[in-house]
């Protein structure tokens, strides 16, 4: 297990990877596949958080609640992220948020992160942000997993199915609109990626205490997948076989996509386990009180309970729909792609090997 204090510089929030919009083709996020090529709202509950300074999504989130999304504390800072959450939608024009409607954007007005939130372990790295109207005209909020037993049980099935070395079970979806890798740049599309769930004490990352975080990768052994910068605060899902005949199929919330390695570096570097870290997710189960706490101290009632949340109706599986191949890979960047710029949220910790790659959803 790498220790935090060895190689805590090649962690970074990798939050937007450019301030600069590219109207240059993008490709898919590392080998992920756009969520509109099997469904117009494949995942009703995805949620984007506008920059401050430009049409671009800076960070992903997730609807839990007709006023509420929860995401990365990572992702609350304001002098990079606006006031604007995208809600509804799986295609959002980067670089002219005029073209999109406006029943699709959502004005915060309170921005709340875990009061213990640790920026250098990236423990708690949780946050909540309040929308002033529902957003459940056009979205659905997602179940979160369960701590005592659907947690539990997603941790069984990562320690039966996880293969190191080997190709895995496809257990996990991670979605957003992060950088691409190739010129740092952002999807319009949505992209979704499988990965494979991994045990807590097979998690191959920096930080050594897992118990905070879901840890994933790529399920094809071939094949670097991964979210990237931007994909930050967006969800990873996981499927309760207990529960695929309902109408969400089963799908829970069990992350929030939090650190690893830079995506870009591990996709060109691949025979390199310097640079193949694991991703860290955090394991949102974990809290369930805190979330339920906050939104009751902010909205002034004790009402509000996860375990009312109604459950998402969904018309496609998308265990069972998305592509565990893309039909085009993603390609090792060229030296001069990024341009010379600068992934937004590397700012926090370029000086260290630029290693940044909070999850934008790339795989890897």
């Amino acid at each position: 297990m790498y220790k935090t204090t060895a190689i805590a510089a090649l962690i970074s929030f990798a939050l937007a990877p450019q301030l600069a919009f590219s109207a240059t083709p993008q490709a898919k996020a590392i080998n992920g596949t756009n969520a509109t090529d099997y469904d117009n709202l494949l995942l009703p509950w995805q949620a984007a958080i506008k920059q401050t300074t430009s049409d671009l999504t800076g960070c992903g989130a997730v609807v839990i609640a007709a006023h509420w999304v929860v995401t990365a504390a990572h992702c609350n800072d304001v002098s990079k992220l606006g006031n604007m959450v995208i809600a509804g939608v799986s295609y959002i024009p980067q670089g002219d948020f005029s073209k999109l409607d406006a029943k699709y954007k959502f004005t915060v007005i309170k921005r709340i992160h875990h009061s213990a939130y640790n920026s250098t372990t990236f423990e708690n790295d949780i946050a909540l942000f309040q929308v002033e109207e529902s957003m459940l005209n056009v979205a659905q909020p997602i179940k979160i997993a369960t701590a005592e037993e659907e947690q539990k049980a997603a941790d069984a099935d990562f320690k039966s199915t996880w293969v190191q070395g080997s190709d895995s079970k496809a257990n996990l979806i991670a979605s957003g609109w992060g950088d691409t890798v190739t010129k740092y740049t952002f999807p319009s599309y949505l992209q979704v990626v499988k990965l494979a769930g991994i045990p807590d004490d097979q998690c191959n990352n920096t930080i050594d205490n897992n118990a905070y975080f879901v840890c994933a990768d790529s399920n094809i052994a071939d094949l670097v997948k991964d979210v990237c910068a931007g994909d930050s605060g967006g969800p990873l899902i996981w499927q309760n076989p207990l529960n695929i005949a309902d109408t969400d199929k089963g799908i829970r919330l069990i992350g929030i996509t939090s650190n690893g390695a830079d995506c870009k570096i591990k996709n060109d570097n691949q025979n390199n386990p310097y640079y193949q870290l694991h991703g860290q997710f955090t394991q949102v189960s974990h809290y369930r009180d805190w979330i339920e706490d906050t939104i009751h101290a902010t909205e002034g009632d004790n009402s509000f309970s996860l375990n009312a949340v109604a459950a998402p109706t969904i018309t496609k599986d998308p265990f069972i729909v998305v592509a565990d191949r893309p039909s085009a890979k993603t390609q090792p960047a060229d030296s001069g792609s990024s341009g010379g710029s600068v992934p937004l949220f590397g700012l926090f910790g370029l000086a260290a090997i630029g290693l940044m790659r909070r999850k934008g959803i790339h795989q890897k």
